[in-house]
């Protein structure tokens, strides 16, 4: 798909915006959000609380968020898909390179950090869903704390080093800006979202320090953040 094409699905004619539906958080979709903020494609954000989800989750075509609706109608589900789909609608070519040596490369990464992210996924949920892994309620489970502890502080302190050498390691080998080369791409937005996850401490035993032995990965995420598009995304936010 060309980034015309991209851009004709995510603008159409220019009278009805895209809108975006999710929680009234970062999670899975704020990847989302600042990849069409930087390919420049205008998006309504409409977001809903915890309490409105049990109303609007009936509503959605698989029961789950986050879901874009194209200006035609069309709903696209799947987060990834939308990031890609963002990545493509940029005029500059940069963010989801046509280039297929290149792309390969975004593609590599993005499985990279969907590795990371299902790496921590059961330590995550276990405290949120424990049935789910054959343990009772966290309400009538004794031993509930201490098992969640063992296994997010086990990750933070075997896990994730490693992967964080693999990020720096990608860092090295593509000049030393970002993981790719010398241009953002969805990669690298996606990257972001997931390591900074771990340095906002909204997991119980995850400090928001975990992240400084590494400075190659947090001067690539200042990097990130401090890309003019990227910045004036977060910028907006802040008003």
């Amino acid at each position: 798909m060309s980034s015309e094409a991209a851009r004709k699905l995510l603008i159409g004619d220019g009278k009805t915006p895209l809108k975006l539906e999710y929680f009234a958080i970062e999670g899975v979709a704020e990847q989302v959000r600042i990849a069409l903020s930087v390919a420049g494609v205008p998006f309504t954000d409409a977001t809903f609380t915890f309490a409105e989800w049990k109303d609007k989750k009936p509503t959605t075509k698989f029961g789950q968020v986050p879901e874009m609706t194209l200006p035609d109608g069309t709903v696209i589900t799947e987060s990834m898909a939308m990031l890609r789909l963002a990545g493509e609608a940029d005029p500059e070519g940069k963010l989801y390179p046509s280039d297929m040596a290149a792309r390969v490369k975004v593609e590599s990464v993005l499985g990279l950090v969907t590795d990371l992210g299902r790496g921590w996924r059961p330590a995550l949920y276990i405290g949120m869903r424990p049935q789910v892994f054959g343990y009772p309620p966290k309400d009538q489970w004794a031993e509930a704390d201490a098992t969640i502890e063992k296994l997010r502080t086990g990750f933070i302190k075997n896990e994730l080093p490693r992967y964080m050498g693999y990020f720096a390691g990608l860092i090295k080998e593509s000049g030393g800006k970002f993981l790719t080369g010398e241009n953002l791409t969805i990669a690298d937005i996606a990257a972001y979202q997931q390591l900074n996850y771990f340095r906002r401490g909204v997991a119980d035993y995850v400090p928001k320090d975990c992240l400084d032995p590494f400075p190659e990965v947090l001067a690539f995420m200042d990097r990130v953040v401090g890309h003019p598009k990227v910045a004036a995304y977060k910028a907006s936010k802040a008003k």
